[in-house]
């Protein structure tokens, strides 16, 4: 699908396709195929892993291209949380 569409943003979950986020992250930067659209790596409330280090999640991902490692436990789960994360989705988005 991404060799064949264009995408404003891509958005990837840290568990995408049995936790092989960083397979995707290499590919896109080694095809150039995200170009300089913006490239968000998640992480859902629901991750626990005590052997993994968010912040090495977070570095490794950047690393990788990812322009925003939203760590969705940060905002509360409620409209003000909602609202926080669409900022900075949109601002991601705006010229």
């Amino acid at each position: 699908m991404i060799e064949r569409t264009q995408f404003d943003m891509i958005v990837v979950g840290v568990h995408f396709d049995d936790s092989r986020m960083f397979d995707l992250l290499r590919y896109l930067q080694s095809s150039g195929r995200h170009g300089k659209r913006p490239l968000v790596c998640v992480r859902s409330k629901q991750f626990v892993s005590a052997a993994i280090s968010i912040e090495g999640l977070e570095i490794a991902a950047k690393t990788l291209g990812c322009t925003l490692f939203l760590d969705l436990s940060w905002y509360a789960d409620d409209a003000n949380g909602r609202s926080a994360v669409r900022q900075l989705l949109e601002a991601l988005l705006s010229p």
